[in-house]
């Protein structure tokens, strides 16, 4: 027991004198608005998006859709594989804290050959020996100065910021297929629109032809309505394609290739617009999972620093072996066999060409980028709030001021082909009547369009109705 002695008291004294140079962690300030200046006047404060916010809208298809990408999307997948890869990251990490424990094992034959009385060694004959040996060594370095809990933290926090990551790519995934959805329905409604169109002008065209036959009607007059036809026409070609190629990029979203892939409801007539909610500037630092995530990252650079400061001091480490050593297999367990020996080693890094003062200007450097990175995510995020709250508004207005405009263009449109049919007006009058009323209604479905778009993005700016939890993965 002597012998432990001082290793004992080597022991006492290093944990007794072991201190953390991590530097104390405090949020930066970031100021905040006391409410959006573009928050609706009825909408209640501190009122947040309900964490399913997307079944507002009524359809149960995009309910199953967004179902389908949370289960299979790709982008997302990988999001949980990289929450595995920190978890791994950080049990490595954290294997310095506990001490090493290995055992071995060896077995060695050694042979003198005997000397002849001339003293010339004689290769024949001699004694062997036979030695096994069993050893048992743990050896583990006291944290003096907090480098390996510093070291272990820091990837713990990488963890939590690989948990916020994931929630931020749910978060885009949703709002992405919810977003990519209304685009078809929009689409499809002005393909709609647009073969309606088309459809009334091979009508006129038809008119005008007979009155050609009869004389009534230049021929100027017919080759202006066939070029309205041909316009009409060629406008639905890149409908189709943008149609198409937002279905696939919706099959994407899902996971899946986009053969085979559709959807069922045909118009944005079968939605419905969900109230308007804005919450509050200081709630969206805890409930934007991208904001956690940066703040996270700030902290696990503020634990690099400490342990790139613990490593240009001392470390102390301690080991002991152990074992039995015998010439035969039986004996290894006696108690003539025994064996043990105590080490502990003190080193301290004298020079090191710059090594380590430079990592840890470097990790104090990405620290103060990072204060940076997360204040500007901070503005970013009001911003974008902002931004979708304006766009829920104007694009609301906007929308108020197509339907009325198309309406009084339809209306234009059935008194001119009322009157040219009789003969009261010219076909001028009509053929800018069509164009008038084709174009207002293709402003009208864009501008539903951008209605629920606007309504996505206010949703995705809230944080999509995340109350700041982490779930458990």
């Amino acid at each position: 027991m002597r012998a432990l002695r001082p290793i004992t008291a080597a022991v006492v004294v290093a944990l007794l004198g072991a201190c953390s140079m991590t530097p104390d962690y405090q949020r930066p300030e970031m100021p905040a608005p006391p409410r959006f200046e573009a928050a609706p006047a009825a909408a209640a404060p501190d009122v947040w998006p309900d964490r399913d916010w997307w079944r507002g809208f009524g359809s149960r298809e995009l309910d199953t859709l967004i179902a389908q990408a949370v289960e299979s999307n790709r982008n997302l997948r990988a999001a949980v594989a990289r929450i595995r890869q920190a978890e791994a990251q950080a049990k490595v990490a954290g294997a310095d804290l506990y001490p090493a424990l290995s055992a071995g094992g060896t077995a060695s034959r050694a042979k003198r050959a005997p000397r002849n009385p001339s003293g010339t060694t004689n290769s024949r004959g001699g004694t062997g020996t036979t030695t096994y040996q069993g050893t048992l060594t743990a050896s583990y370095q006291v944290d003096l100065f907090g480098e390996n809990s510093a070291t272990a933290s820091a990837a713990e926090t990488r963890v939590e910021s690989s948990l916020y990551d994931r929630q931020t790519v749910a978060l885009t995934l949703v709002s992405e297929v919810a977003t990519t959805y209304f685009q078809v329905l929009a689409l499809r409604e002005r393909r709609r629109l647009a073969e309606e169109q088309l459809a009334n002008s091979e009508s006129i065209l038809e008119l005008l032809e007979q009155r050609q036959g009869a004389g009534t009607t230049s021929a100027l007059e017919v080759a202006q309505q066939r070029s309205a036809v041909a316009t009409a026409r060629a406008a639905l070609p890149a409908l189709y394609l943008s149609e198409r190629q937002s279905v696939n990029a919706l099959a994407v979203l899902l996971g899946r290739p986009p053969e085979g892939f559709g959807i069922e409801t045909r118009t944005l007539a079968d939605m419905r617009l969900p109230p308007v909610v804005a919450g509050l500037p200081s709630g969206l630092l805890e409930r934007r999972p991208d904001l956690r995530k940066a703040e996270s990252d700030l902290r696990a650079a503020n634990f690099d620093i400490g342990a790139a400061r613990a490593a240009r001091f001392p470390s102390l480490s301690l080991t002991s072996e152990g074992g039995t050593v015998s010439g035969a297999l039986s004996g290894l367990l006696g108690p003539g066999s025994m064996f043990y020996t105590l080490t502990a080693a003190l080193a301290a890094p004298i020079f090191q060409g710059g090594r380590l003062e430079g990592t840890e200007e470097l990790n104090r450097a990405r620290f103060d980028e990072l204060i940076e990175t997360y204040g500007q995510a901070i503005l970013a995020a009001f911003q974008d709030t902002e931004n979708a709250l304006s766009a829920v508004d104007q694009n609301g207005q906007q929308f108020t001021f197509n339907r009325a405009a198309y309406e009084q263009a339809r209306e234009a449109y059935r008194l001119a082909d009322v009157r040219f049919r009789v003969g009261t007006t010219d076909f001028l009058n009509l053929l800018e009547a069509q164009r008038a009323v084709f174009q207002a209604a293709d402003a009208m479905a864009q501008a539903d369009a951008a209605r629920y778009s606007a309504l996505v993005g206010v949703y995705r700016a809230l944080g999509g109705g995340w109350d700041g939890r982490l779930a458990a993965n």
